[in-house]
């Protein structure tokens, strides 16, 4: 009896963490020499902000960071990252489905 209101309560705990896991959020920053008119370092950064559970995506690029020589390999670096990012994301998730699925109330009674 003890295993069976362990088991829902561990399926419990697994459903909230799955409901809690839909955003994604990466954050690529480049850090300057010290901003002449500021005397403070500056950053400039891409951000790419994916929600799951209602399928939006956002972006967000610093507009000196267009101007960067570098951009276009900073944005694909930005990019590959996002992307491996969101495939931990797909697997984690799966291994939560999996243990959840196996651990069901119902699956349990049987």
């Amino acid at each position: 009896m003890q295993g069976k209101i362990q088991a829902q309560e561990i399926f419990a705990a697994l459903t909230i963490a799955m409901s809690k896991t839909v955003e994604i959020n990466v954050t690529t920053c480049i850090e300057n020499d010290l901003d002449r008119a500021t005397q403070s370092p500056s950053t400039e950064r891409f951000a790419t902000r994916i929600n799951l559970l209602n399928g939006t995506v956002e972006h967000e690029v610093d507009l000196e960071l267009i101007d960067n020589p570098a951009y276009g390999e900073l944005q694909q670096w930005h990019i590959e990252q996002v992307k491996q990012k969101q495939g931990f994301l797909i697997k984690n998730l799966a291994s939560l489905e999996e243990m959840r699925r196996l651990l069901s109330p119902s699956r349990l009674n049987k």
